[in-house]
């Protein structure tokens, strides 16, 4: 049996959104077993069941109620939790833990690495566009160098399409490429929607195959339900 993750940015929605219903309807359609939101309030997955652990509040801006940059969600509980993963790392863009699986006990990385201009001046910061994001990669590296090497996932939004076409700095393309072990592959390096390259990203283990990648429409009738879409991944062991 696979091992069915869901990732998906919602884009701030709250229990009361009217674009939450369909959001979470979309993603209960796939009977996932490990959910990763980005950009999400910490009550979206309440009355669901099972367990969700998330990043700090706080992300360099004033903390807004309930809202996380990052939040892993499980069926099973979650045990070595840690919501700081390094000091090197941005602030509350972070999250970890371990649980049972249909594919075995699997550590999962939550994160969400900044955008280019986060805590710049522009935002009421002091720092320079990209250098959040840069920060974050070097902090990444060492610490996805300790991650184990047995089944093992890395989930959330990049911030970054793996694509030579894209917008963001070529040495910030490669950087994010040297911060994944050669042990990982990046399994929705390839996925798009719509001619749009993912942001968001699945990666696995070698130990770890994909068996099928999809993606989640954000369209709902004439509305968005996110400014992402979503997407999804069967994993299974190799033997």
């Amino acid at each position: 049996m696979a091992l069915r993750v869901v990732n998906w940015n919602v884009q701030w929605a709250t229990p009361r959104s009217e674009r939450s219903p369909e959001i979470l309807r979309r993603i209960g359609q796939h009977w996932p077993e490990i959910v990763c939101l980005t950009e999400t309030d910490c009550r979206l997955l309440c009355g669901r069941g099972g367990y969700v652990i998330t990043a700090g509040s706080y992300w360099g801006q004033s903390v807004v109620n309930n809202r996380r940059k990052v939040l892993l969600w499980s069926r099973q509980p979650w045990t070595d939790v840690d919501c700081v993963g390094s000091k090197a790392l941005p602030p509350g863009r972070f999250i970890a833990g371990a649980t049972e699986t249909s594919a075995g006990r699997v550590t999962v990385v939550g994160i969400c690495i900044p955008w280019s201009h986060s805590r710049t001046k522009r935002f009421g910061g002091d720092r320079e566009a990209w250098q959040d994001h840069e920060d974050y990669l070097d902090g990444l590296a060492s610490l996805l160098a300790r991650v184990s090497k047995r089944r093992s996932i890395v989930v959330g939004d990049f911030n970054q399409p793996i694509a030579q076409s894209s917008n963001v700095p070529a040495k910030l393309r490669a950087k994010l490429c040297r911060a994944i072990p050669p042990r990982m592959t990046i399994a929705t390096a390839g996925l798009g929607s719509l001619g749009k390259r993912t942001i968001d990203h699945i990666v696995q283990s070698a130990d770890l195959t994909a068996e099928s990648l999809s993606v989640i429409s954000n369209f709902h009738k004439d509305k968005k339900l996110s400014d992402h879409f979503g997407i999804a991944a069967d994993l299974s062991s190799r033997s």
